[in-house]
């Protein structure tokens, strides 16, 4: 089901194409009431939906040209938002925007209203003179909710290009696909452990990916399921995330009793030419730290972003947190081990978030106290394991602090985060 998901929303084309085949299906509906069932239709819908077909013509023109200049200015904005996110944010969060339901659903709506004008145009034949039509006034319902949609998207333009919502959605991203981890590990279907290599096997066989690219979702249920019926055990040298190529060995396949001759694995895993957040948590994480790093650059200058960005990344290392594991192994129906996943470590995903932050933020006294302030928050509530790799990142980071670039005052402060962090941590 991921696997659809995913190529769905690369697709930017797929969702309008949806709405267009609706509009071809209700121009038939309208037409063909029109044509055959207009006077029994008739005595049923309430008379001003129905007008002559030279003034049905003028609406339905006057309409599609409104439609068209709507669906104008939703790109103009759409490629003013691609601009500023890419300037202003990062590259990677291009992608969000032109994905988000709203952005395809406005797109759809224009899109299928515009073909149901002009189609509904050309139906408009000389021989229905005499005879009132539906068609103009399925055409002005369109219109006012096209009109409804223009100004809902004009609405979640200004807000998507706050800032503060876009940190906020990575956020969710990311807390998305923890959420599905712990919802299988409570249904039983998964177990969090360290990496398990089948003793007894008959044969194996390498896995490699039929494209070069980032993996960007495997279908754990479905292979299990295929596991099952075939009798092996899969286990992924890669992780989701990760650059392979044509010939990098992804996983190796352990039979448990005869290979069968004509199994497709590579069906089950998807690699494409950029990450994506659907199953991939870090990539979420990822996008929150390079937001803090544009807003923290010379050119932007704008250590508060950063800062939300940071506290917004405790949240979601929290999380990750509580999954923390070497690898996650797929159960089939009877709680046999058939995929086993590799994932990133608490550690792993600590130092993805911090390390170029430290970098390029130690000059700057909110950013390195802010830094301290997410551990902190990382470390309330966290067990003890987690409490003792926070305390390894924590001799990373302060380590790194270099104390002559700040004030007696900034260094106070400092030394205050300092010890409450001491103290939680011991």
């Amino acid at each position: 089901m991921e696997k659809w998901t995913l190529r769905a929303r690369k697709e930017i084309w797929f969702v309008p194409s949806l709405y267009a085949l609706a509009s071809i299906i209700l121009t038939a509906i309208v037409i063909s009431i029109d044509t055959v069932f207009a006077d029994s239709v008739q005595n049923n819908l309430p008379k001003i939906f129905f007008t002559n077909v030279d003034l049905s013509t003028t609406i339905l023109s006057s309409i599609a040209t409104a439609i068209l200049t709507m669906t104008t200015i939703s790109f103009s904005t759409i490629m003013v938002v691609l601009t500023t996110y890419s300037s202003q944010f990062s590259p990677r969060t291009l992608q969000d925007f032109m994905t988000e339901k709203t952005t395809l659903r406005v797109l759809g709506v224009f899109v299928g209203s515009f073909i149901y004008t002009v189609l509904s145009l050309l139906f408009m034949k000389d021989w229905l003179d005499e005879q009132r039509v539906l068609a103009s006034g399925v055409g002005v319902i369109l219109a006012v909710i096209c009109v409804g949609y223009f100004v809902f998207f004009i609405h979640h333009v200004a807000r998507s290009i706050q800032v503060s919502k876009l940190i906020e959605r990575l956020m969710k991203e990311g807390l998305a696909t923890v959420k599905k981890k712990k919802l299988l590990y409570k249904a039983e279907k998964i177990l969090f452990e360290k990496m398990d290599i089948p003793l007894s096997t008959q044969d194996k066989v390498e896995l490699t990916p039929k494209a070069t690219g980032y993996v960007q979702v495997i279908d754990a249920e479905g292979l299990a399921a295929k596991a099952k019926e075939h009798g092996f055990h899969i286990v992924f040298n890669k992780r989701i995330g990760d650059f392979v190529t044509e010939r990098s060995v992804i996983a190796i396949v352990y039979f448990t009793k005869e290979k069968p001759e004509d199994v497709d694995l590579t069906a089950f895993i998807e690699v494409g030419e950029e990450r994506t957040p659907l199953q991939d948590g870090e990539f979420a994480l990822q996008k929150l730290a390079e937001v803090a790093l544009r807003a923290i650059s010379p050119g932007i200058n704008d250590p508060n972003t950063a800062n939300n960005c940071i506290r917004y990344m405790s949240r979601l290392l929290m999380e990750f947190g509580e999954v923390d594991s070497d690898a996650i192994t797929y159960l089939d129906e009877e709680k046999e081990k058939r995929v086993t996943i590799p994932q990133r470590t608490f550690e792993e995903i600590l130092y993805t978030g911090f390390f170029q932050i430290r970098i390029y933020g130690e000059r700057d006294i909110s950013v390195v106290l802010t830094i301290l302030e997410c551990l902190l928050l990382i470390a309330e509530g966290s067990n003890q394991e987690i409490k003792d790799k926070i305390n390894d990142m924590w001799e990373f980071l302060v380590d790194s602090i270099k104390e002559e670039y700040f004030e007696p005052l900034d260094i106070k402060m400092v030394e205050e985060k300092k010890r409450k962090l001491s103290e939680l941590l011991n």
